[in-house]
Protein backbone atom coordinates (compact mmCIF):
# COMPACT_ATOMS: atom_id res chain seq x y z
CA UNK A 1 0.00 0.00 0.00
CA UNK A 2 2.71 2.49 1.02
CA UNK A 3 4.85 1.50 -2.25
CA UNK A 4 1.87 2.01 -4.50
CA UNK A 5 1.01 5.74 -2.39
CA UNK A 6 4.85 6.84 -3.27
CA UNK A 7 5.01 5.65 -6.78
CA UNK A 8 1.68 7.54 -7.83
CA UNK A 9 3.29 10.43 -5.97
CA UNK A 10 6.39 10.37 -8.08
CA UNK A 11 4.03 10.32 -11.27
CA UNK A 12 2.62 13.19 -10.27
CA UNK A 13 5.52 15.19 -9.80
CA UNK A 14 7.33 13.79 -12.98
CA UNK A 15 3.98 14.85 -15.25
CA UNK A 16 3.63 17.99 -13.50
CA UNK A 17 7.61 18.94 -13.67
CA UNK A 18 7.08 18.26 -17.28
CA UNK A 19 4.00 20.32 -17.53
CA UNK A 20 5.30 23.32 -15.96
CA UNK A 21 8.89 23.46 -17.69
CA UNK A 22 7.42 22.92 -21.31
CA UNK A 23 4.70 25.90 -20.31
CA UNK A 24 7.61 27.74 -19.03
CA UNK A 25 9.01 27.69 -22.63
CA UNK A 26 5.86 28.81 -25.04
CA UNK A 27 5.02 31.51 -22.40
CA UNK A 28 8.52 33.01 -21.86
CA UNK A 29 9.75 35.24 -25.05
CA UNK A 30 12.20 33.56 -27.26
CA UNK A 31 14.51 37.02 -26.71
CA UNK A 32 15.33 35.59 -23.03
CA UNK A 33 17.17 32.95 -23.95
CA UNK A 34 19.27 32.46 -20.49
CA UNK A 35 15.93 31.74 -18.94
CA UNK A 36 15.54 28.92 -21.77
CA UNK A 37 18.80 27.33 -21.52
CA UNK A 38 17.41 27.35 -17.32
CA UNK A 39 14.26 25.94 -18.38
CA UNK A 40 15.93 23.62 -20.53
CA UNK A 41 18.42 21.89 -18.13
CA UNK A 42 15.66 21.14 -15.72
CA UNK A 43 14.09 19.00 -18.04
CA UNK A 44 17.17 16.56 -16.68
CA UNK A 45 15.18 16.20 -13.09
CA UNK A 46 11.78 14.50 -14.42
CA UNK A 47 13.69 12.38 -16.52
CA UNK A 48 16.14 11.46 -13.96
CA UNK A 49 13.70 10.81 -11.29
CA UNK A 50 11.65 8.35 -13.99
CA UNK A 51 14.80 6.49 -14.43
CA UNK A 52 15.68 5.84 -11.09
CA UNK A 53 11.96 5.26 -10.06
CA UNK A 54 10.90 3.02 -13.37
CA UNK A 55 14.52 2.52 -15.19
CA UNK A 56 15.92 3.05 -18.15
CA UNK A 57 13.81 2.72 -20.63
CA UNK A 58 10.42 4.56 -18.52
CA UNK A 59 13.51 7.20 -18.81
CA UNK A 60 14.81 6.77 -22.03
CA UNK A 61 10.72 7.08 -23.15
CA UNK A 62 10.23 10.70 -21.07
CA UNK A 63 13.51 11.76 -22.78
CA UNK A 64 12.20 10.59 -26.57
CA UNK A 65 8.66 12.97 -25.35
CA UNK A 66 10.92 15.99 -23.60
CA UNK A 67 12.36 16.07 -27.09
CA UNK A 68 9.12 15.42 -29.30
CA UNK A 69 7.89 18.41 -26.96
CA UNK A 70 10.54 20.72 -27.05
CA UNK A 71 12.24 20.66 -30.25
CA UNK A 72 9.06 22.26 -32.01
CA UNK A 73 9.54 25.10 -29.92
CA UNK A 74 13.29 24.49 -30.47
CA UNK A 75 12.67 25.64 -34.12
CA UNK A 76 10.60 28.50 -33.30
CA UNK A 77 13.37 29.74 -31.27
CA UNK A 78 16.36 28.91 -33.87
CA UNK A 79 13.78 31.42 -36.08
CA UNK A 80 13.18 34.10 -33.63
CA UNK A 81 16.44 34.15 -31.86
CA UNK A 82 20.07 33.73 -31.98
CA UNK A 83 19.15 30.05 -30.31
CA UNK A 84 21.15 27.65 -32.20
CA UNK A 85 18.58 24.42 -33.26
CA UNK A 86 21.85 22.51 -33.73
CA UNK A 87 22.42 23.50 -29.93
CA UNK A 88 19.23 22.48 -28.57
CA UNK A 89 19.14 19.31 -30.39
CA UNK A 90 22.75 18.21 -29.07
CA UNK A 91 20.86 19.12 -25.53
CA UNK A 92 17.82 16.92 -26.39
CA UNK A 93 20.69 13.72 -27.24
CA UNK A 94 21.81 14.39 -23.99
CA UNK A 95 18.92 14.16 -22.23
CA UNK A 96 18.57 10.99 -23.89
CA UNK A 97 21.86 9.17 -22.75
CA UNK A 98 21.84 10.66 -19.48
CA UNK A 99 17.79 9.07 -18.82
CA UNK A 100 19.94 5.75 -20.89
CA UNK A 101 23.22 5.66 -18.40
CA UNK A 102 20.52 6.65 -14.88
CA UNK A 103 18.04 4.29 -15.91
CA UNK A 104 20.96 1.63 -16.20
CA UNK A 105 22.76 2.30 -13.13
CA UNK A 106 19.35 3.34 -10.92
CA UNK A 107 18.28 -0.42 -12.29
CA UNK A 108 21.69 -2.72 -11.41
CA UNK A 109 21.23 -1.00 -8.07
CA UNK A 110 17.48 -2.29 -7.47
CA UNK A 111 18.88 -5.49 -8.73
CA UNK A 112 21.78 -5.25 -5.87
CA UNK A 113 19.44 -4.50 -3.48
CA UNK A 114 17.15 -6.79 -4.57
CA UNK A 115 19.84 -9.32 -4.43
CA UNK A 116 21.15 -8.05 -0.90
CA UNK A 117 17.00 -8.38 0.43
CA UNK A 118 17.19 -12.08 -1.22
CA UNK A 119 19.83 -13.23 0.53
CA UNK A 120 19.04 -11.73 3.77
CA UNK A 121 15.96 -13.61 3.92
CA UNK A 122 17.45 -16.85 2.68
CA UNK A 123 20.07 -16.86 5.52
CA UNK A 124 17.25 -15.68 8.10
CA UNK A 125 15.14 -18.70 7.10
CA UNK A 126 18.51 -20.99 7.39
CA UNK A 127 18.89 -19.57 10.57
CA UNK A 128 15.45 -19.89 11.89
CA UNK A 129 15.54 -23.27 11.03
CA UNK A 130 18.57 -24.26 12.66
CA UNK A 131 18.50 -26.49 16.01
CA UNK A 132 21.35 -24.35 17.41
CA UNK A 133 21.44 -21.09 18.22
CA UNK A 134 23.86 -19.11 16.58
CA UNK A 135 25.51 -15.13 18.57
CA UNK A 136 27.98 -12.66 16.87
CA UNK A 137 30.30 -10.06 19.17
CA UNK A 138 30.89 -7.29 17.39
CA UNK A 139 32.32 -4.47 19.58
CA UNK A 140 32.19 -6.01 22.71
CA UNK A 141 28.67 -6.57 22.14
CA UNK A 142 26.79 -9.87 22.27
CA UNK A 143 23.70 -9.93 19.16
CA UNK A 144 21.74 -13.01 19.12
CA UNK A 145 20.93 -13.93 15.41
CA UNK A 146 18.34 -16.46 15.48
CA UNK A 147 15.27 -17.99 18.05
CA UNK A 148 17.29 -20.37 19.12
CA UNK A 149 19.79 -18.46 20.94
CA UNK A 150 17.32 -16.39 22.01
CA UNK A 151 15.82 -19.42 24.00
CA UNK A 152 18.90 -20.62 25.27
CA UNK A 153 20.43 -17.24 26.12
CA UNK A 154 17.82 -15.71 27.64
CA UNK A 155 18.64 -14.03 30.18
CA UNK A 156 21.19 -13.27 27.74
CA UNK A 157 25.03 -13.74 29.59
CA UNK A 158 27.55 -11.35 29.90
CA UNK A 159 30.52 -12.00 27.67
CA UNK A 160 32.60 -12.69 30.51
CA UNK A 161 30.68 -16.19 30.92
CA UNK A 162 31.31 -16.92 27.39
CA UNK A 163 34.54 -18.42 25.95
CA UNK A 164 37.14 -16.38 25.21
CA UNK A 165 39.25 -18.77 23.06
CA UNK A 166 38.88 -20.21 19.70
CA UNK A 167 37.60 -24.32 19.57
CA UNK A 168 35.11 -26.53 21.58
CA UNK A 169 34.10 -25.83 25.23
CA UNK A 170 31.17 -26.59 27.65
CA UNK A 171 29.43 -24.03 29.64
CA UNK A 172 27.01 -23.95 31.91
CA UNK A 173 24.49 -21.01 31.37
CA UNK A 174 21.15 -20.00 32.81
CA UNK A 175 21.41 -23.65 34.06
CA UNK A 176 21.47 -25.51 31.04
CA UNK A 177 24.55 -27.39 29.75
CA UNK A 178 25.60 -25.67 26.43
CA UNK A 179 28.74 -26.83 23.99
CA UNK A 180 30.09 -23.53 22.22
CA UNK A 181 32.40 -23.34 19.04
CA UNK A 182 33.52 -20.21 18.52
CA UNK A 183 35.53 -18.60 15.39
CA UNK A 184 36.74 -15.47 14.34
CA UNK A 185 34.43 -13.22 12.70
CA UNK A 186 35.97 -11.18 9.86
CA UNK A 187 35.25 -8.36 7.40
CA UNK A 188 36.07 -8.15 3.34
CA UNK A 189 39.29 -7.66 3.82
CA UNK A 190 39.55 -10.83 6.11
CA UNK A 191 40.73 -8.76 9.48
CA UNK A 192 38.52 -10.16 12.62
CA UNK A 193 36.58 -7.81 13.75
CA UNK A 194 34.55 -9.97 16.50
CA UNK A 195 33.36 -13.91 16.61
CA UNK A 196 31.08 -16.22 15.79
CA UNK A 197 29.50 -18.61 18.60
CA UNK A 198 27.73 -21.70 17.99
CA UNK A 199 25.30 -22.77 21.28
CA UNK A 200 24.02 -26.64 20.88
CA UNK A 201 21.85 -27.86 24.54
CA UNK A 202 24.17 -30.88 25.37
CA UNK A 203 21.65 -32.17 28.29
CA UNK A 204 19.71 -34.85 26.22
CA UNK A 205 23.09 -36.05 25.25
CA UNK A 206 24.31 -35.86 28.53
CA UNK A 207 21.84 -37.53 29.71
CA UNK A 208 22.38 -40.31 27.11
CA UNK A 209 25.88 -40.85 27.66
CA UNK A 210 25.54 -40.77 31.64
CA UNK A 211 22.46 -43.88 31.18
CA UNK A 212 24.79 -45.63 28.80
CA UNK A 213 27.91 -45.71 31.28
CA UNK A 214 25.26 -46.53 33.67
CA UNK A 215 24.09 -49.64 32.00
CA UNK A 216 27.99 -50.68 31.15
CA UNK A 217 28.32 -50.74 34.78
CA UNK A 218 25.45 -52.31 35.62
CA UNK A 219 26.33 -55.20 33.04
CA UNK A 220 29.70 -55.99 34.15
CA UNK A 221 28.69 -55.50 37.94
CA UNK A 222 26.00 -57.92 37.02
CA UNK A 223 27.99 -60.28 35.68
CA UNK A 224 30.26 -60.22 38.67
CA UNK A 225 27.22 -60.11 40.67
CA UNK A 226 25.88 -63.33 39.40
CA UNK A 227 28.91 -65.23 39.90
CA UNK A 228 29.93 -64.31 43.48
CA UNK A 229 25.91 -64.63 44.39
CA UNK A 230 26.35 -68.40 43.10
CA UNK A 231 29.65 -68.89 45.13
CA UNK A 232 28.37 -67.31 48.27
CA UNK A 233 25.05 -68.57 49.02
CA UNK A 234 26.34 -72.07 49.42
CA UNK A 235 29.38 -71.29 52.29
CA UNK A 236 26.71 -69.16 53.69
CA UNK A 237 24.60 -72.07 54.08
CA UNK A 238 26.66 -74.04 56.18
CA UNK A 239 27.11 -70.79 58.51
CA UNK A 240 23.92 -70.85 58.59
CA UNK A 241 23.20 -74.22 60.01
CA UNK A 242 26.55 -74.02 62.24
CA UNK A 243 25.30 -71.04 63.87
CA UNK A 244 21.79 -72.68 63.89
CA UNK A 245 23.44 -76.13 65.77
CA UNK A 246 25.71 -73.99 67.97
CA UNK A 247 22.83 -72.05 69.49
CA UNK A 248 21.01 -75.03 70.35
CA UNK A 249 23.96 -76.32 72.64
CA UNK A 250 24.48 -73.04 73.98
CA UNK A 251 20.97 -72.63 74.52
CA UNK A 252 21.65 -72.93 78.29
CA UNK A 253 24.52 -69.73 78.31
CA UNK A 254 22.69 -66.74 77.16
CA UNK A 255 26.07 -64.70 77.16
CA UNK A 256 27.50 -67.06 74.20
CA UNK A 257 23.93 -67.73 72.76
CA UNK A 258 24.19 -63.76 71.59
CA UNK A 259 26.87 -64.12 69.69
CA UNK A 260 24.98 -66.96 67.68
CA UNK A 261 22.15 -64.39 67.28
CA UNK A 262 24.81 -61.93 65.32
CA UNK A 263 25.50 -64.42 63.04
CA UNK A 264 21.82 -65.74 62.08
CA UNK A 265 21.56 -61.92 61.67
CA UNK A 266 24.05 -61.32 59.69
CA UNK A 267 24.30 -64.41 57.88
CA UNK A 268 20.71 -63.44 57.01
CA UNK A 269 21.40 -59.78 55.84
CA UNK A 270 24.26 -61.53 53.32
CA UNK A 271 21.45 -64.01 52.32
CA UNK A 272 18.91 -60.42 50.93
CA UNK A 273 22.20 -59.25 49.35
CA UNK A 274 22.52 -62.49 47.32
CA UNK A 275 18.72 -62.62 46.33
CA UNK A 276 19.02 -58.54 45.18
CA UNK A 277 22.54 -59.91 43.42
CA UNK A 278 21.14 -62.73 41.70
CA UNK A 279 17.73 -60.84 41.17
CA UNK A 280 19.95 -57.96 39.55
CA UNK A 281 22.07 -60.40 37.66
CA UNK A 282 19.54 -62.44 35.97
CA UNK A 283 15.78 -60.44 35.41
CA UNK A 284 12.34 -61.88 34.58
CA UNK A 285 11.29 -61.42 31.84
CA UNK A 286 8.49 -58.62 32.18
CA UNK A 287 4.97 -59.59 32.16
CA UNK A 288 3.49 -56.52 30.27
CA UNK A 289 0.03 -55.38 30.44
CA UNK A 290 -2.40 -52.47 30.73
CA UNK A 291 -1.95 -50.47 34.04
CA UNK A 292 -4.23 -48.38 35.46
CA UNK A 293 -1.79 -46.03 37.16
CA UNK A 294 -4.36 -44.36 38.84
CA UNK A 295 -5.99 -46.92 40.61
CA UNK A 296 -2.92 -48.83 41.00
CA UNK A 297 -1.63 -45.86 42.87
CA UNK A 298 -4.97 -45.79 45.32
CA UNK A 299 -4.22 -48.91 46.01
CA UNK A 300 -0.63 -48.74 46.98
CA UNK A 301 -1.10 -46.44 49.41
CA UNK A 302 -3.68 -47.69 51.03
CA UNK A 303 -1.81 -51.27 51.11
CA UNK A 304 1.32 -48.87 52.81
CA UNK A 305 -0.60 -47.03 55.27
CA UNK A 306 0.18 -49.06 57.54
CA UNK A 307 3.91 -48.91 56.92
CA UNK A 308 4.28 -45.29 56.63
CA UNK A 309 2.37 -45.67 60.52
CA UNK A 310 5.04 -47.07 61.87
CA UNK A 311 7.39 -43.67 60.81
CA UNK A 312 4.27 -41.83 61.62
CA UNK A 313 4.15 -40.61 58.34
CA UNK A 314 1.78 -38.92 56.43
CA UNK A 315 0.91 -40.54 52.66
CA UNK A 316 -0.68 -38.06 50.33
CA UNK A 317 -1.76 -39.09 46.83
CA UNK A 318 -2.79 -36.58 44.02
CA UNK A 319 -4.09 -38.51 40.63
CA UNK A 320 -4.71 -36.76 37.57
CA UNK A 321 -8.46 -36.31 36.94
CA UNK A 322 -8.31 -38.43 33.88
CA UNK A 323 -7.08 -42.11 34.27
CA UNK A 324 -3.29 -43.08 32.75
CA UNK A 325 -2.57 -46.44 31.28
CA UNK A 326 0.62 -47.78 30.60
CA UNK A 327 2.10 -50.91 29.26
CA UNK A 328 4.12 -52.50 32.31
CA UNK A 329 4.84 -55.43 34.46
CA UNK A 330 2.31 -55.06 37.42
CA UNK A 331 4.82 -56.60 40.63
CA UNK A 332 7.66 -54.77 38.94
CA UNK A 333 6.04 -51.03 39.10
CA UNK A 334 4.72 -52.24 42.06
CA UNK A 335 8.26 -52.92 43.77
CA UNK A 336 9.70 -49.64 41.84
CA UNK A 337 7.44 -47.91 43.47
CA UNK A 338 7.90 -49.51 46.86
CA UNK A 339 12.10 -48.91 46.84
CA UNK A 340 11.25 -45.61 46.56
CA UNK A 341 8.41 -45.04 49.27
CA UNK A 342 11.09 -46.67 51.66
CA UNK A 343 13.55 -44.40 51.04
CA UNK A 344 11.12 -41.55 51.34
CA UNK A 345 10.06 -42.95 54.75
CA UNK A 346 13.56 -43.27 55.85
CA UNK A 347 14.48 -40.15 54.89
CA UNK A 348 11.45 -38.41 57.12
CA UNK A 349 10.53 -37.30 60.30
CA UNK A 350 7.94 -38.16 62.75
CA UNK A 351 4.48 -35.82 61.46
CA UNK A 352 6.52 -35.43 58.04
CA UNK A 353 4.17 -35.74 55.00
CA UNK A 354 4.84 -37.97 51.58
CA UNK A 355 3.52 -36.89 48.58
CA UNK A 356 2.72 -38.89 45.65
CA UNK A 357 1.20 -37.61 42.26
CA UNK A 358 0.30 -38.59 38.95
CA UNK A 359 0.50 -36.60 35.93
CA UNK A 360 1.24 -36.15 31.95
CA UNK A 361 4.90 -34.55 31.49
CA UNK A 362 6.66 -34.40 28.08
CA UNK A 363 3.72 -37.04 26.95
CA UNK A 364 4.51 -39.63 28.82
CA UNK A 365 3.40 -40.29 32.21
CA UNK A 366 5.22 -39.06 35.48
CA UNK A 367 5.00 -40.34 38.94
CA UNK A 368 6.77 -37.73 41.51
CA UNK A 369 7.20 -38.79 45.02
CA UNK A 370 8.20 -36.02 47.52
CA UNK A 371 9.54 -36.57 50.85
CA UNK A 372 10.27 -33.23 53.50
CA UNK A 373 13.67 -35.09 54.52
CA UNK A 374 16.80 -33.30 54.68
CA UNK A 375 17.51 -34.48 50.71
CA UNK A 376 19.97 -36.36 48.42
CA UNK A 377 24.06 -34.57 49.06
CA UNK A 378 25.07 -33.30 45.70
CA UNK A 379 28.08 -35.25 46.24
CA UNK A 380 26.74 -38.16 46.01
CA UNK A 381 23.98 -37.37 43.72
CA UNK A 382 25.93 -39.39 40.90
CA UNK A 383 26.00 -42.43 42.66
CA UNK A 384 23.13 -43.13 43.90
CA UNK A 385 22.09 -46.41 41.27
CA UNK A 386 25.47 -47.71 41.52
CA UNK A 387 24.98 -51.02 43.11
CA UNK A 388 26.34 -51.75 46.46
CA UNK A 389 26.80 -47.94 47.13
CA UNK A 390 24.43 -47.09 50.47
CA UNK A 391 24.52 -44.00 53.00
CA UNK A 392 22.89 -46.63 55.66
CA UNK A 393 24.45 -49.22 57.76
CA UNK A 394 22.12 -51.61 57.37
CA UNK A 395 21.49 -50.91 54.00
CA UNK A 396 22.76 -52.83 50.63
CA UNK A 397 22.82 -50.64 48.32
CA UNK A 398 21.30 -52.49 45.63
CA UNK A 399 17.74 -51.22 45.99
CA UNK A 400 18.31 -48.12 43.34
CA UNK A 401 20.63 -50.03 41.51
CA UNK A 402 17.42 -52.58 41.13
CA UNK A 403 14.99 -49.64 40.03
CA UNK A 404 16.90 -47.90 37.69
CA UNK A 405 17.40 -50.73 36.32
CA UNK A 406 13.68 -52.10 36.09
CA UNK A 407 12.62 -48.60 34.59
CA UNK A 408 15.49 -48.85 32.03
CA UNK A 409 13.79 -51.62 30.50
CA UNK A 410 10.56 -50.49 30.53
CA UNK A 411 11.55 -47.59 28.34
CA UNK A 412 11.08 -45.17 31.23
CA UNK A 413 13.52 -42.73 33.15
CA UNK A 414 13.99 -42.14 37.24
CA UNK A 415 15.93 -38.95 38.66
CA UNK A 416 16.57 -37.43 41.53
CA UNK A 417 16.24 -33.99 42.68
CA UNK A 418 15.74 -31.26 45.29
CA UNK A 419 11.95 -30.74 45.97
CA UNK A 420 10.47 -27.27 45.96
CA UNK A 421 11.09 -26.62 49.36
CA UNK A 422 12.86 -29.50 50.90
CA UNK A 423 13.69 -32.65 50.61
CA UNK A 424 13.78 -34.85 47.51
CA UNK A 425 11.75 -35.39 44.52
CA UNK A 426 11.62 -38.58 42.69
CA UNK A 427 10.34 -38.53 39.22
CA UNK A 428 8.95 -42.04 37.23
CA UNK A 429 8.42 -41.11 33.36
CA UNK A 430 6.94 -44.46 31.77
CA UNK A 431 5.73 -44.16 27.65
CA UNK A 432 2.04 -44.22 27.99
CA UNK A 433 0.12 -46.91 26.46
CA UNK A 434 -1.94 -46.02 23.21
CA UNK A 435 -5.20 -45.92 22.58
CA UNK A 436 -5.17 -49.60 21.56
CA UNK A 437 -3.52 -51.19 24.14
CA UNK A 438 -5.97 -49.54 26.49
CA UNK A 439 -8.77 -52.33 25.13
Amino acid sequence: MLQSIKQRYWLWFVLSSELIITALHYLTSAHLLPYHSIYRSLYYVPVGVAAVIWGRWAGIGLALFTALVYLPHAHWLDAHSASSWLDNGLEMATLIVVAALVGTLAEREQQAHSRAESLHVYIHDVLASLPVGVATIEQQQLKLQNPTAQILLQPTPTLAQLPQTNGYSEIQVNQIALAVRRSDLHNLQGQPIGAVLVFEDIREQQAIAERIRQAERMAALGQLAGGLAHEARNPLGVVRATSQLLGTKLAQQPNLASYTSVINSEVDRLDRLISSLLDYAHPQALQRQPLAINQLLSEFVAACQPLAAEYSVELQLTSAKAELWVEADRDAIWQILLNLLLNALQASQTGQIIQLESLVAAQQLEIRIQDQGKGIDPAIRERIFDPFFTTRDDGTGMGLALVARSVAEHGGTISFEPGPDCGTLARLRLPLASQGAKQ
